[in-house]
């Protein structure tokens, strides 16, 4: 039976909190905004709040002291950094292709919009601090909400369409978030309905807010927020603010909020984004939500870091991308090695849309060296990239790399970034030696919300304790070969040895 229908739009109560200076934020050792401020959710734990047993997934003075001393961070917001991409490039566009919804802005008037809808969130309530969660399909709406979260200071939740309603509720339920901006529809899938059968589930959900329709009782228009005057200027907060909570896959056991500081995903903009993706390439179409990691950073943060156009398209449909980019002169965009595999196998995937192609960025799944060799055979140069929600990009592909580092490795370790590979006993694994990869960077999260989760991944010296095997070699390169639960099992049971691999 489904549950009664509940009105979701309601006033927002205002609650505002920011940490000074660069000692470690408050909102790592306690609830980051007044419990007072928020009476709907006030009786409720904080999942933030360390427990005693709990261990903080600090990065240590001296690292802070070197990536403030070496560049590798600095003092700005991630709201700071993508105005300025923003009013750098004025003329530069913005486009969404589809069948239904096709749209195009410049980054003049994206600025614009975004600015107008963080003006209309604020008299919804909304300050620096707050939680926001958003499932968006890829539209001027989802970049604007994106721009306008980061512009207010909020902490972004992201959420990606193809979550399941039971995903959506458990995300909100454990942020206790307060506000969540999604869509009534899109494609077959009717996301209001589903709200509206679940909002019961999730007591401090007080605001909805509804893009690409028309208004309904139980929501507020986006188009309704936008009618606001512009806020001028980005909210001042310290770097060390949480500026993002991003949910693990799962693959390895339940789903965890990571939390990601301004400075760690400002690092991740500056300093790797730029690397992996080669100069003077024929703009992409991607494919991957906003609200994924690869339609995020590839799709969004990219494009705008490097004044680059953005093209997104708003449902994965081969024919259509490859019919756009036949007729627009653009190439298809990465992500995971499934969407390279139907691309290269689809009969429109002709010969001048791979010469425009060039190279495509794969992570988020193992790449095989036959997909690496397939690729090769159009002319495609398949840079590999390695990463996770905590750590997002530790080793990549680049063009400069030989032909034999692309097809067997996932890439150098990128500025800024540090890998041991350990043994079973904790030992450092010798070049071309599996062993577990622990990293550590500028762009390394801040630990997991509940602090709890932290115990056993993050040490006292900022390294991560990843999970994955892998195989350094002595020029820096980085092999994935599986999970490290595999090679404890095995060694507990088979005394099976370490692989090893002669370095590239």
């Amino acid at each position: 039976m489904r549950s009664p229908r509940r009105r979701l739009a309601s006033r927002h109560p205002a609650c505002a909190a920011s940490t000074t200076g660069r000692s470690w934020p408050s909102w790592a050792t306690a609830t980051a905004i007044s419990p007072s401020s928020r009476s709907s959710t006030s009786s409720l734990p904080r999942p933030d709040r360390v427990p005693g047993d709990a261990v903080r997934a600090n990065i240590p003075d001296d690292l802070r002291r070197r990536y403030l001393d070496e560049g590798f961070w600095d003092d700005s917001t991630l709201g700071d950094l993508l105005t300025g991409y923003l009013r750098a490039n004025p003329h530069q566009t913005l486009r969404v292709w589809s069948k239904t919804a096709p749209r195009a802005l410049t980054f003049q008037q994206l600025d614009l919009l975004s600015r107008r809808f963080a003006a209309g969130l604020r008299t919804l309530g909304v300050r620096s601090g707050d939680r926001v969660v958003y499932q968006l399909p890829n539209s001027v709406e989802a970049a604007a909400t994106f721009l306008a979260l980061t512009a207010l200071g909020a902490v972004l939740v992201p959420v990606a369409g193809f979550y399941s309603r039971r995903e959506l509720v458990d995300i909100v339920n454990t942020v206790q978030a307060s506000v969540l901006v999604t869509t009534a529809r899109h494609g077959s899938r009717n996301y209001l309905e589903e709200l509206r059968d679940s909002r019961v589930e999730m007591p401090g959900l007080t605001t909805v807010v509804l893009c690409g329709s028309a208004p309904v009782p139980d929501a507020i228009a986006f188009d309704d927020l936008i009618a606001a005057e512009p806020v001028n200027t980005v909210a001042d907060i310290s770097p060390d603010d949480p500026c993002m909570f991003a949910f693990t896959s799962g693959t390895s056991g339940r789903s965890k909020a990571v939390v990601h500081t301004h400075r760690s995903l400002g690092a991740e903009v500056r300093l790797h984004l730029g690397v992996m993706v080669p100069r003077g390439a024929t703009p992409q179409i991607i494919a991957s939500p906003i609200a994924h990691a690869a339609g995020m950073t590839m799709g969004l943060l990219a494009p705008l870091h490097r004044g680059d156009a953005i093209n997104y398209v708003d449902t994965f449909d081969i024919d259509f991308i490859l019919d756009v980019c036949g007729r627009e002169r653009l190439s298809p965009g990465g992500g995971a090695a499934v969407f390279l595999s139907a691309l290269i196998d689809h009969s429109a995937f002709t010969d001048e849309i791979a010469e425009r192609m060039g190279y495509v960025v794969l992570g988020g799944s193992i790449v095989s060296e036959a997909l690496v060799d397939k690729a090769s055979r159009r002319g495609i140069t398949v840079l590999r990239s390695y990463g996770s929600t905590e750590h997002p990009t530790i080793s990549s592909g680049v063009i400069s790399d030989s032909a034999e580092q692309l097809r067997m490795t996932d890439g150098r370790v990128l500025p800024g970034v540090e890998v041991i590979v350990k043994l079973p006993d904790g030992t450092s694994a010798p070049p071309g030696v599996e062993g577990e990869i622990h990293s550590r960077g500028p762009d390394r999260s801040a630990g997991y919300l509940d602090a709890r989760e932290n115990v056993g991944s993050f040490d006292a010296d900022g390294w991560l304790a990843t999970g994955d095997l892998g195989i350094l070699d002595t020029a820096g390169h980085l092999a994935i070969t599986g999970r490290a639960k595999d090679l404890i099992t095995a060694t507990a049971t088979t005394s099976r040895p370490p692989r090893s691999r002669t370095p590239c």
